[in-house]
């Protein structure tokens, strides 16, 4: 059994990496004002040779205006020591010349629903899993004691609970 659930876990990493967040990026000539954007801009040096490909940065925030420039609110966040986090709001202008690649984030309900179904099962597969190793006596070999029997317990508590972090 254990050769059968060690199959199961570069599958479960894989799937976690490639669902791994609910939103895409979409590349678009001008976005709309409160959108929030990724953008690329190229990054030159004096000390780059001249063959060689240019590097970019990417920067990314929410759109306060678009025209010749566009202007990004950012946020950065540094942490000092165990408990203080230091929070940074800049606003960023960039024209036009500068960005090589704008791209508007989106949800993805694909990719959310995806990332529940292969938790869900997942935990599914966990439960199942505990449940027949305490059933089959576990790695621990014990004598035959009379006790009670393994069996899953589900209350409303537990269902309300669980409704209720889905959000209906």
């Amino acid at each position: 059994m254990r050769t059968r659930t060690v199959r199961w876990v570069p599958v479960l990493m894989l799937a976690g990496t490639v669902l791994s967040g609910c939103h895409n990026y979409r590349v678009v000539e001008t976005p709309s004002i409160g959108s929030i954007v990724r953008v690329r801009v190229p990054v030159t040096s004096a000390l780059d040779q001249p063959n060689a490909a240019t590097q970019t940065a990417s920067l990314e925030g929410q759109v306060v205006s678009v025209g010749e420039t566009l202007l990004l609110a950012t946020k950065s966040s540094r942490t000092y020591g165990a408990y203080r986090e230091v929070v940074l709001f800049d606003t960023i202008s960039l024209r036009a010349e500068q960005v090589s690649v704008i791209e508007v984030r989106e949800f993805s309900s694909r990719k959310s629903v995806l990332m529940g179904v292969v938790i869900t099962a997942g935990a599914l597969a966990a439960g199942i899993s505990a449940f027949n190793s305490s059933k089959n006596g576990g790695d621990v070999v014990t004598p035959d004691l009379p006790g009670p029997e393994s069996a899953i317990v589900v209350s409303n508590s537990l269902i309300s609970m669980i409704w209720g972090l889905i959000g209906n």
